[in-house]
């Protein structure tokens, strides 16, 4: 993936780089040498004292003789061009960007004593992959052109955290403007990316609804036993009734999950994947359009507007798909529970909105800190909530796995993106209801497929495929699993929390092992651990949302 700032790449042994540079200020001039500079002298991302010796101008530019003192070495005599004038006897900082390019910082601006120049790669310990990294631009200068693209030398000095005060020097193909903000994201190899402020605004929208939502959510399990308790109950209302079997019918079962369509079937109709099908399902009702067709209109018109949410919900809901059958698109668990939202709240006082808050607690604190990447979600308890068998509490637990839902929804569009170089992560997150016994629960999904840039040697790139599960059943405990597939090679870890479990997915191995390969894979590691596995690695993680907000 291109990097939008660059930075030389981490290596194992980096002198200097450990603490933060006690840069306040500076100023950045892009040099260009008349000869390449040998790397005995100054090698890229080498920094040395220099001293100005003598300044000449040259069409419009300056030819400038530097005198490089380097420890360990006799002072050194450079020819290089700039843009701006350099005054003879003036102190420098020079940094070598590669052979033919210098990066000056003068000493009268970058602050009085000042002897360690600017960053120009990563300390590990500091910038771990992942780490957040927030600057404001001190100078901006544009390089001399040594290819069709033009690039800048940019001086940035970090805001906040352990490094706080510590100037970067960046390599960038975008001009930026002295005093802007800069967020960026630190990639596996210490190069720097940020996002366009279109996705800056898209981002800032899905960190809202993820706080909302996790704030008003609750896992499934509550909703589900009083659901249980309501259809055994004579004289319910027939449209309260047929709504609480709609939505026990997308309960699943463990056996039911043992089978490809039944995995299948369950990940369609989990709910995350409603507004697409009803985008689905209003395209296949234009006349002349076959059913099957995904392309959304280009503007909407009187024909393929679909017919109000109060009437389209109960007949997508009612619509019971047997195991194997394609189900119609919209028809899913989140329709069914917004048709049983809509069928309680017809059933309670006009008022009955109210019904929907849940009580306080510290999830309005955890909802401040929510961002992409958070998996598995946590149950909630709610113990101000009995479950016995009233409207009001159903209505209640109906609005917060609903809630549920669509934060899995949130965290699916936040961890998905497209970077400049063509290559793109997508993640699904959803949530499966299963009944297991007497048992109410839910298997957690993350589907995450990174897709490389396109290439010329071959029509589509092999995408790499992630998906963990995340679940707990009575007589396992809770449990992860992860498997990775890449170009027909597969590879799996469990996580297991009981010591028993554990023992039990050990003597299971060799049978999992043997079953992938009479599928025809290659299988890769197998392996079982105690305890929970580390979280999802995504490409960038937008925590920067932080700051906006």
């Amino acid at each position: 993936m291109t990097p939008d700032l660059n930075l030389p790449p981490i290596t194992a042994s980096r002198p200097g780089t450990g603490a933060p540079a006690p840069a306040a200020a500076a100023s950045a001039v892009a040099l260009e040498l008349l000869r390449p500079i040998a790397a005995a002298t100054l090698a890229p991302g080498e920094s040395t004292r220099a001293e100005v010796v003598d300044s000449q101008p040259r069409s419009g530019q300056f030819e400038v003789l530097l005198r490089l003192a380097k420890a360990g070495l006799p002072p050194t005599d450079v020819s290089v061009i700039s843009r701006q004038p350099l005054e003879a006897g003036t102190s420098l900082t020079v940094q070598a960007v590669s052979p033919n390019r210098l990066l000056a910082v003068l000493d009268s601006l970058s602050g009085q004593g000042a002897t360690q120049p600017p960053l120009t790669k990563l300390d590990p310990q500091l910038f771990s992959q992942g780490t957040l990294v927030q600057a404001r631009i001190i100078d901006s200068q544009a390089l001399p052109a040594s290819s069709e693209q033009a690039r800048f030398a940019i001086l940035a000095k970090i805001l906040q955290g352990p490094a706080a005060g510590v100037v970067l020097s960046l390599d960038s193909a975008r001009a930026a403007a002295p005093g802007s903000l800069l967020t960026a994201q630190v990639g596996s190899q210490g190069e720097l990316r940020v996002t366009s402020a279109m996705e800056q605004v898209r981002q800032l929208d899905l960190l809202q609804g993820m706080r909302t939502t996790l704030q008003t959510q609750a896992s499934a399990e509550p909703m589900l036993r009083m659901l249980d308790k309501l259809a055994a109950l004579p004289n319910l209302p027939p449209l309260l009734q047929a709504g609480i079997r709609q939505v026990l019918t997308h309960v699943t079962t463990p056996e039911y999950l043992s089978t490809p369509a039944g995995v299948a079937q369950a990940v369609r109709q989990s709910g995350v994947f409603l507004e697409a099908g009803l985008a689905q399902l209003s395209q296949a009702l234009q006349p002349g359009n076959p059913p099957a067709s995904s392309q959304l209109p280009t503007e909407p018109t009187q024909q393929n507007l679909l017919p109000p949410l109060t009437r389209l919900l109960p007949l997508l809901s009612s619509l019971a798909t047997p195991p194997g059958v394609e189900p119609l698109p919209g028809a899913d668990f989140k329709a069914s529970l917004l048709n049983l939202f809509i069928t309680l709240q017809q059933q309670l006082p006009p008022d009955a909105s109210k019904l929907t808050t849940l009580p306080p607690g510290p999830w309005q604190t955890a909802a401040l800190t929510a961002r992409p990447g958070l998996f598995p979600l946590p149950s909630r308890a709610l113990q101000t909530l009995s479950d016995a068998p009233d409207l009001g509490s159903l209505l209640r637990l109906t609005a917060a796995l609903l809630s549920r839902i669509q934060h899995h929804q949130f965290q699916g569009l936040g961890q998905t993106q497209t970077f400049a170089d063509g290559s793109n992560q997508t993640v699904w997150q959803l949530e499966i209801p299963l009944r297991d016994g007497q048992q109410f629960t839910q298997v957690q999904m993350r589907i995450q497929r990174d897709q490389s840039p396109p290439d010329n040697r071959q029509a589509e790139p092999t995408p790499q495929w992630e998906i963990r599960l995340a679940f707990n059943l009575e007589r396992l405990g809770p449990m992860q699993a992860i498997a990775r597939l890449y170009k027909g090679r597969v590879s799996s870890e469990f996580w297991a929390e009981q010591n028993d479990t554990l023992q039990r997915i050990n003597a299971e191995i060799d049978r999992l092992r043997d079953r992938l390969l009479t599928r025809g894979l290659e299988v890769g590691e197998l392996s079982a651990h105690r305890g929970s596995p580390p979280a999802p690695q995504q490409a960038v993680q937008q925590r920067w949302i932080d700051e906006v907000t």
